[in-house]
């Protein structure tokens, strides 16, 4: 539909933005029991674009965390988008090898309803 293809044009800040309204609109209770800190890491050529998803408070912010998170996640801005925008699932790019992950792997596996905006 037309909100996947608005979604796909947006910049990674403005995603960011995206996922951190969509959290309000969670139920809190159920994401704080997902639980975690969670780095993303998002390459583009040379610079490095990082947001932190942070489900103990349930928000999500620019920069990294001032704890050491529980999981990062290091990707290219395109598998990024892909991710997000619901074009391709988490387990797939994982899989794949296009997006690195570091920490806490099986709750990584469960925060594709915490960032997916398809």
């Amino acid at each position: 539909g037309a909100v996947q293809s608005d979604n796909a044009n947006l910049s990674k800040s403005e995603l960011v933005m995206k996922i951190k309204s969509r959290l309000s609109k969670l139920d809190p209770v159920k994401a704080k029991e997902v639980g975690g800190v969670f780095l993303f890491n998002i390459i583009k050529g040379t610079s490095v674009y990082s947001w932190t998803l942070d489900l103990n408070q349930v928000t999500a912010y620019e920069g990294e965390p001032e704890e050491d998170p529980d999981t990062t996640f290091t990707l290219n801005e395109h598998y990024f988008k892909q991710l997000v925008t619901g074009k391709e699932d988490a387990r797939v790019i994982m899989q794949a090898g296009r997006c690195s992950v570091t920490g806490d792997i099986m709750r990584a596996m469960k925060l594709e309803p915490y960032i997916k905006l398809g």
